[in-house]
């Protein structure tokens, strides 16, 4: 691109910047206006009959009410201003303040006003290639993309008539010229920079810009973690939002166990998205998906329009931007589009409608601190995402299922090498369907010992073999892949902390345990790996769950417990492997740490849910767990009000106290937090201990505890019944069928490992 290609705003006016310094412009408060007011008028609509019978009982809050319940203010002021800057709004674009108040009123006035969205479009048209390589205007064009194809279901706004309530004028009068449609604008936008797009690729800047506009002509969002969207006033704080807001000074430290776990990032490779229907941008649309199509072409010079552009393709700029930074995880997102443009469905939501916001945060931060990815939705054989992996990798589709795919191989292992490469690697393991993903292991030879050594050993691949391991589909695959690493285990290498591979053992614990494969083989390896470390060869399980663990206490000036994370990881693992595997890990954890070292893990959070709720999520009414749990109450006697009073130490109280077996153990429990009654009061977590662990019944009597006990351990085990599906006599079928499955996956297991 030379300096001519494109058009360059003049430079943004004082007196306009003036004027926007003099905005109070707060986007959360704007927000929380505008969902009071459309709820408020909902109400009006909906129980109109209702308020007027109790209009002469309440006049006094209604009238009150209705005063605080104004038209949105900050609404109004964003639109007015937007009116004001319409004809600057890609000089401001340029300017580092002008940029963040346009950012802030497209947040604000976009999501509601197709108006609003019209206009901050056509104000950046013309300017694209200018704007998008800028470091303030790329911001701006990203912002109002996404303000675009906002999706109001997430402020529970979907099925409301927004401009009726919000009275708002769509149509824009402006000496009899008319603001083309926004399905226009979007186009053109696109049209702009699409000859350019190569460049504005391995731009970056110019590549944030092309992956928004990709995501809104293949009508998606990015679906954001349930722990994340309850952050800084329900909006997911990346570094796009951030801009024009207040920072705190002070620095916050950073839990280092969960710093360690390297083998869990947050990349392009690990994000997800949905596919949303929107009147404003229809993806369905056949110019719309011309004008994608159009754009991916450009990139990859594949036709998805044409099913006979299969090639034969040969290595050469597409490789070398799959290995951009910029270009890199570009690629990772339009592949996950183009599933989504093959595929109706977005994602499975399992028991979604029946948790609560809190409850899915925490259930989301639990999946995180165990390593645990949500599943990835997968291409089907013969669609358009499936072309394009093969395009990547140069597939050649007049290869035999018996002929080796050389070319594609020697892409995959090049890529298994490279920083950027490799999350392309790890993208198609996850997105691939079954059959795929069969012949791409086979081309990159991962079921081979020593390929599989190779990449093992590797700096950067050895995380696509944590991913591979993670990944497998079969019981076939799993044999293979445990017959590879069993090696690794023997020989130490991936045990020894120097090496810094405890992430493949993590992932193979994980896999043998979902599959209930070769689980005693791993137990047989890990003292023969440990003693080839520590040069010990009679060395005990003891010993081996304390260097898998790590612990080391926070010293003076320290807050956080540190310890290895993936080594926590597969202690939670190993702890779900069948019962009568389990015994040594759960005696290792209870007797090699003191009273004070258990107190400290049930306080961290990645320790309590990967040791403390390892035990407790077991089956604890059968042997060795129920045993487990009976020790670990006695060893924590004496610290259980502590415990109750903590952020994360709480947890385990609640937890413990329903899986004790014997109800003169909960009493003890009860009678030793009723003794600190007064310290349980004093913050809403002790408060909540009061109530799940009947401490006031404890203290009014035993047959009143009994009672309350009772009732609570009957609840528990209601919700438990609703949420997992098992219900009357279907439960009792279930539960016999397991049974039958457990003892055949045993006595298959027996064999395999006799053999």
């Amino acid at each position: 691109m030379d300096g001519t290609d494109y058009n360059r705003p003049r430079r943004p006016n004082t007196d306009t910047l003036t004027y926007l310094k003099s905005l109070p412009l707060n986007e959360k408060l704007a927000h929380e206006e505008i969902a009071a007011f459309i709820a408020q008028q909902g109400k009006d609509t909906q129980k109109q009959e209702a308020q007027n019978s109790q209009r002469n009982d309440d006049e006094e809050h209604t009238e009150t009410e209705t005063d605080q319940l104004e038209y949105p203010q900050i609404f109004s002021a964003a639109m007015a201003a937007l009116d004001e800057i319409r004809n600057e709004i890609a000089s401001l674009a340029g300017d580092e303040f002008g940029s963040q108040c346009i950012e802030t009123i497209a947040r604000i006035t976009a999501p509601y006003s197709d108006l609003a969205a019209r206009k901050l479009l056509y104000g950046v048209a013309g300017y694209m290639i200018h704007l998008s390589t800028h470091r303030y205007g790329s911001h701006v064009i990203q912002t109002i993309l996404q303000s675009v194809t906002s999706n109001d279901k997430n402020r529970n706004l979907k099925d409301v008539d927004i401009v009726k309530v919000l009275e708002l004028d769509e149509e824009d009068e402006d000496h009899g010229f008319k603001l083309p449609s926004l399905k226009d604008l979007v186009l053109s936008l696109s049209d702009e920079i699409r000859h350019v797009s190569k460049d504005l690729a391995v731009h970056i800047c110019g590549s944030h810009v092309l992956r928004s506009i990709l995501i809104t002509l293949g009508g998606c969002v990015e679906i954001v973690p349930d722990h994340l969207v309850q952050k800084s006033g329900s909006v997911m704080e990346t570094g796009l939002t951030k801009r024009g807001k207040a920072k705190t000074q002070k620095k916050k430290k950073k839990n280092k166990t969960v710093m360690m776990a390297d083998s869990v990032r947050n990349n392009a490779s690990f994000s997800q998205f949905e596919r949303i229907e929107t009147p404003r941008v229809d993806s369905n649309d056949i110019v719309v998906q011309e004008s994608l199509f159009a754009i991916i072409q450009e990139l990859t010079s594949l036709d998805l329009t044409d099913a006979k552009d299969i090639g034969p393709w040969k290595p050469g700029n597409l490789q070398q931007l799959v290995c951009n930074p910029s270009a890199g995880p570009l690629l990772l997102v339009l592949i996950k589009i183009v599933i989504h443009l093959d595929k109706t469905e977005a994602r499975d939501a399992i028991d979604d409608e029946l948790l609560t916001e809190q409850e899915k945060a925490n259930r989301s931060i639990s999946d995180f601190r165990l390593g645990i990815q949500s599943s990835q939705v997968q291409f089907s054989t013969g669609t358009m995402a499936e072309r394009l992996v093969k395009r990547i990798l140069c597939w050649n589709e007049s290869n035999t299922d018996d002929e080796r795919q050389e070319i594609a191989g020697d892409i995959i292992y090049g890529f298994a090498g490279e920083t950027r490469g490799s999350h392309m690697v790890e993208t198609i393991l996850r997105t691939s369907n079954d059959s795929f993903y069969a012949k791409f292991c086979d081309a990159g030879k991962f079921f081979e010992s020593n390929t599989f050594q190779d990449y093992s050993r590797h700096d950067v691949s050895n995380f696509i073999i944590q991913t591979l391991l993670n990944t497998a589909r079969t019981r076939d695959q799993v044999e293979k892949l445990i017959k590879c690493v069993e090696s690794l285990i023997e020989d130490g290498y991936i045990l020894d902390l120097k090496n810094r591979r405890k992430g493949i053992f993590w992932r193979t614990v994980e896999m043998a345990a979902k599959f209930r494969i070769g689980q005693e083989t791993i137990l047989k390896f890990i003292r023969k790996g440990f003693g080839a470390v520590t040069s010990n060869n009679s060395i005990e399980m003891k010993d081996c769950i304390t260097n898998l663990i790590n612990l080391r206490i926070p010293q003076d000036g320290k807050r956080f417990l540190e310890l290895d994370a993936n080594g926590a990881r597969a202690v939670y693992q190993l702890l779900r492997f069948v019962p009568r595997l389990c015994g040594d890990t759960l005696s290792a954890i209870i007797s090699s740490y003191d009273a004070s070292e258990l107190e400290f893990m049930c306080n961290d959070g990645l320790a309590s849910k990967c040791i403390i709720d390892g035990i407790l999520d077991g089956p604890t009414n059968i042997k060795p767990f129920s045993q487990a749990v009976k020790r670990l109450f006695e060893k924590l006697k004496g610290r259980w009000i502590a415990l109750s009073v903590h952020r994360v130490g709480h947890h385990t109280v609640k937890k413990i106290f329903k899986k004790l077996t014997n109800i003169e153990d909960r009493a003890s429990l009860s009678k030793e937090l009723a003794n600190g009654i007064n310290r349980l009061n004093g913050n809403a977590i002790g408060r909540s201990i009061i109530i799940d662990c009947a401490v006031k019944d404890y203290m009014e009597g035993e047959e009143v505890w009994n009672n309350a006990v009772k009732k609570l351990l009957e609840k528990e085990c209601f919700l438990e019944e609703i949420l997992k599906g098992d219900v009357g006599a279907e439960k009792k079928r279930k539960r016999k069928r397991k049974k039958g499955d457990k003892s055949t996956n045993e006595e298959q297991d027996s064999k395999k490992v006799k053999s």
